[in-house]
């Protein structure tokens, strides 16, 4: 990691602190023994937050120093050290959230730590240009990596672009930045996701993927097209346009499976005609995200009814005793839960599978719908005969009430 621009500044100081006696001498920059003893000790001081109140003290009380400038600098290197510390670490929390504060605040006053005036004599503008640039690109990728860390998703997204604007080669800040964008469940968002991931594998040269790496990300994005589109075609075509730069143009779209299914179809009626499962989930949605009352006309029921059979879907992860599904959303939409933990060893992310359960809860945004399913050899279709650890859960009654042929529409 670079750090030309606290090198200097601390460089600076040294020269500067060099009277140590308590008779200093008139051309010293200090104003007087105070200053001197306050300089030193935060120049001394090894822990990055002592420094920093140190610093702060030396400011308070000398806030027109002669060496004011040097301590900014001082400043900056000491917030981008205390930040950096945490880079590429996800523990413990207090590591993460200290670092996170000293980050946001160098990023917040960086126009202010690199003014021209803080700028060293010895120091030509080209190199101030660069120390500053440098501390850019490393601030933003530690905010960004704490926020990936700690699933804070918005923020996350907003420094990876940022970094991607200063390094449109960072492959890696590629990958996560599409990581990110699928896990705010937004379909409409997925094409920038799954252009973020193709970019993050077509980027060669220094920044590029480790070998591993770029297996790992080359599997996920085979997996996360397919689901989205429906197959892997299209997806060279997809990498090849990665070429244009780090992020997409504002009207780059994949097609989703569910669009091209509907392109197949004159209008609405004939579609739901040939997929009645889904034309019904898209009306419980509708419904439930209108109106919070209807839930309880639907909740304890059996969905979907006998007549239409039971929801398409595929996994889209998979958390002990719960199966997160994408019906009409490839982020996932649904979550199966079962008396049984998922055995995550023979059941996989992508798989297809068919079912029917009994309605336990709902989140608006974004939208899950929370099924209960009691018997999965009866309610579930596509999962192996070991997909649960343990004994088979024995069959229970059957549910309250059964499921609405469809939802009521919205007047």
């Amino acid at each position: 990691m670079t750090k030309a621009a606290a090198t200097v500044a601390m460089g600076v100081l040294l020269a500067a602190s060099g009277v140590r006696s308590n008779a200093w001498a008139q051309a010293s920059p200090y104003k007087d023994q105070g200053e001197i003893d306050v300089a030193t000790a935060a120049q001394n001081e090894k822990d990055l937050q002592k420094k920093l109140d140190k610093l702060k003290e030396w400011e308070q009380k000398y806030p027109d120093s002669q060496l004011k400038s040097a301590r900014a600098l001082m400043q900056a290197g000491a917030l981008h050290d205390l930040a950096m510390g945490a880079y590429g670490k996800t523990s413990p929390a207090e590591l993460l959230d200290s670092a996170q504060k000293a980050g946001q605040q160098l990023a917040d006053n960086m126009e202010n730590y690199f003014a021209a005036a803080n700028k060293p004599a010895q120091m030509d503008d080209k190199a101030w240009a660069g120390a500053k640039g440098s501390y850019d690109l490393q601030t933003h990728s530690v905010l960004g990596w704490i926020a990936f860390t700690k699933k804070q998703n918005p923020q996350a997204e907003a420094e990876f672009k940022k970094v991607l604007a200063l390094d449109p080669q960072a492959a890696q800040v590629s990958y996560w930045l599409g990581t990110v964008i699928i896990r705010q469940g937004d379909v409409k968002r997925y094409s920038e996701a799954l252009y973020d991931i193709a970019r993050s594998v077509t980027v060669t040269g220094a920044e590029a993927l480790p070998a591993a790496n770029k297996t790992a990300a080359e599997a996920y994005l085979n997996r996360a097209y397919s689901g989205y589109h429906g197959d892997t075609e299209g997806l060279d075509q997809l990498k090849a346009a990665t070429a244009a730069g780090p992020l997409p143009a504002a009207d780059f779209h994949v097609k989703s499976v569910t669009e091209i299914e509907e392109e197949k179809y004159k209008d609405q009626a004939a579609y739901c005609e040939a997929h009645k499962d889904v034309c019904l989930w898209r009306q419980i949605r509708t419904s439930l995200s209108g109106d919070a009352a209807y839930f309880d006309q639907v909740k304890e029921t059996q969905i979907p009814p006998d007549a239409i059979g039971m929801f398409k879907a595929k996994i889209v992860s998979i958390n002990d005793k719960e199966i997160v599904v994408g019906v009409d959303n490839s982020g996932g939409d649904a979550t199966l839960k079962f008396e049984k933990a998922v055995n995550a060893k023979v059941v996989n992310v992508g798989d297809a599978i068919e079912f029917k359960g009994e309605v336990a809860a709902f989140n608006k945004d974004p939208y899950n719908l929370t099924l209960t399913i009691d018997d999965p050899k009866e309610s579930v279709k596509g999962l192996p005969d070991n997909a649960f650890t343990g004994p088979a859960a024995a069959k229970k009654a059957a549910p309250k009430k059964t499921g609405p042929k469809a939802a009521p529409k919205k007047k």
